[in-house]
């Protein structure tokens, strides 16, 4: 038994193979990932149970095991996406070049790239990589070369100016999308890359040409390749140097590909002939047969003790340079720059999403107008007062329900690839957000603009002086931003996306009631009427309310009735703090995710 240890435990192969003659996409230098005593824990269950390993530079590392295993944990311990917590226990160390790392270093040396594709649906594989060059140097020739030759290693030439494609959207295959993912990643010329399931969902041959280019990466420009795969065919298995074999969160078997044969043989799990040996390992090491566990438990044992001390030796033979760490090149304006730039290229370009919303304001403009046709013309009575309110509360509710929503379904979709490319480090919650209040805002001007220009003279509002109409249109535009900034908060408050829209209307509900249409402002009791001032259709529907009845005669003044008692510009004022307010938690809210996920 010790014997076919030592076999097992044969020291790592140091003959690298010739470097890629690639100026621009070789990997400044070599690094080796060791992790020592890896154990994590959630609520006092054992995920990862005292790990110790090393994935040398220059080599395929592939973490295998059946599901619930461990791999995708202990991947994301690698790239320092799990830390302690309150209910998670995290022991152990990680070391690149027998240096000691963090989540930082991490991301100024390698690249994660996770199992769901998530890139924006209206770039192209040139403009996708163009866009993540562009963040991370300044010189414009490096960039040109950058990106050419990531195209080319990731065989993206083809399909480099098609479109990525969506759900709503056609475009490249599962197979170039993912080759786009590993090339967004490559084109910042990290040492090490770290895929989750990279073949998941392709189809066998698309899988074989995903590993394959992984294998290239690692052979022509000693790169550092680990990524957990779940059953690989017999040719991806052979693409493999090395393999790390889990169960149940333990190591059963870490080594090279060629010895997990012999190494499995020597406890009486001899692989059959013709035999995908992949397969068959799986099979008798699935976390369910406990009796096979039990039954190489001393050896596993055994095991584990030789290979902390082959681990403690291959430490000192690892490289001991100096870690490449990676600098962002580019300044924050030039960030926001990059950022809006590809924002409003994405909006002008869903041509279906762009009619839809301007068809959606045309429909929504003529509703109104055919529904409260001709509400105020004034001849005095209560029910002219009525019918004008009626009309200018229900335009502050369609504002607000009509903005939140489409914001909050819109932004859940950009929020996974500001999630992705902030990981990326390409740039700064704080840039990315400043950029999307320019490019968001002056959009969000066009539609209640176009409802209320149409809709305006069919309910037959003030028009004695073009002042009285601006001012309308303005009040109409702070309240749809303002609706509009809380969308975006619920968008970035809430992780998951459908409990946004659940809980969301039941907040806006109490809002409409205490908004001041349905009942008098002042008649509410103290312990609950203060839910009024944190309404913003109370301040759209009293400002759009003294503005429509400036120079009118009522039987019924408007002010006792309604128990209006701000003032015009007041309410525009606070609409204005709302939006603020509002936008700055939403800032602080996204902020808070991007710290939490990571």
């Amino acid at each position: 038994m010790t014997e076919t240890i030592k076999q097992e435990m044969t020291p790592l192969n140091t003959n690298k193979p010739e470097p890629s003659t690639s100026k621009t996409l070789r990997s400044r230098k070599v690094v080796d990932l060791v992790f020592q005593n890896i154990t994590y824990e959630i609520k006092k269950r054992v995920i990862l149970d005292n790990i110790n390993g090393i994935c040398p530079g220059g080599h395929v590392t592939a973490i295998m095991g059946s599901s619930g295993a461990g791999k995708t944990t202990l991947l994301n311990v690698l790239a320092c996406r799990i830390t302690n917590s309150k209910t998670n226990k995290l022991t152990g160390k990680l070391l690149a070049n027998s240096c000691p790392y963090d989540y930082e270093k991490f991301s100024q040396f390698a690249s994660y790239v996770m199992q769901n594709d998530v890139l924006m649906e209206t770039m192209t594989p040139k403009e996708a990589l163009e866009f993540a060059a562009n963040l991370k140097y300044s010189d414009t020739q490096i960039k040109q070369s950058r990106v050419i030759e990531t195209l080319k290693c990731m065989r993206l030439e083809r399909c480099q100016n098609t479109f990525i494609g969506g759900i709503n959207m056609k475009g490249i295959s599962g197979g170039e999308r993912k080759r786009t993912s590993i090339g967004y990643e490559l084109v910042s010329n990290p040492s090490c890359i770290l895929l989750d399931e990279p073949t998941s969902g392709l189809d066998s041959f698309t899988a074989f040409q995903i590993i394959h280019q992984l294998r290239k990466l690692a052979d022509e420009q000693d790169r550092t390749i680990i990524f957990t795969i779940h059953q690989p065919s017999s040719d991806i298995f052979l693409l493999f140097d090395r393999i790390m074999l889990l169960v149940q969160g333990r190591l059963v078997y870490q080594g090279s590909r060629e010895n997990i044969i012999n190494h499995f043989s020597s406890f009486g799990f001899k692989c059959p002939d013709h035999s995908n040996p992949m397969d068959y390992f799986l099979s008798i090491t699935h976390s369910e047969d406990k009796q096979n566990i039990e039954n190489y438990s001393l050896y596993f044992e055994n095991y584990q003790q030789k290979l902390q001390k082959q681990i403690e030796s291959e430490i000192l033979n690892c490289c001991n340079s100096d870690v490449p760490l990676k600098i962002n090149e580019t300044s924050f304006t030039y960030q926001i720059g990059e950022i809006s730039s590809r924002g409003v290229k994405n909006i002008m370009r869903d041509h279906m999403q762009f009619k839809a919303k301007v068809i959606q304001a045309i429909f929504l403009g003529l509703l109104k107008g055919g529904v409260f046709w001709g509400a105020g013309r004034n001849n005095g009575k209560l029910e002219d007062l009525l019918s004008i309110s009626g009309a200018l509360f229900f335009i502050c509710v369609d504002f607000t329900m009509n903005a939140i929503m489409s914001c909050i379904l819109s932004f859940s979709v950009e929020r996974e690839v500001f999630l992705r490319e902030e990981n990326s480090k390409l740039y700064t919650t704080k840039s990315y957000f400043l950029a999307k209040q320019l490019i968001e805002i002056p959009f969000c001007v066009i539609s209640p603009l176009i409802q209320q220009i149409i809709a305006y003279w069919m309910i037959g509002l003030n028009d004695q002086s073009g002042e009285v109409v601006l001012i309308h249109l303005l009040i109409s535009v702070l309240v749809f931003v303002c609706s509009n900034s809380m969308g975006l908060m619920a968008g970035a408050a809430f992780k998951d996306i459908q409990l946004a829209l659940n809980i969301v209307p039941a907040i806006v509900t109490p809002l409409i009631i205490f908004s001041g249409f349905y009942s008098n402002q002042k008649t509410f009791y103290p312990w609950i009427g203060w839910l009024q001032y944190l309404s913003p259709m109370k301040y759209g529907f009293e400002a759009m309310s003294y503005n429509e009845n400036e120079g009118k005669y009522y039987e019924n003044d408007p002010e006792d009735l309604y128990g209006f008692d701000i003032g015009l510009w007041w309410c525009a004022l606070i609409l204005f703090g709302y939006i603020v307010v509002y936008r700055f938690l939403a800032f602080l809210f996204l902020y808070g995710l991007k710290q939490k996920l990571q």
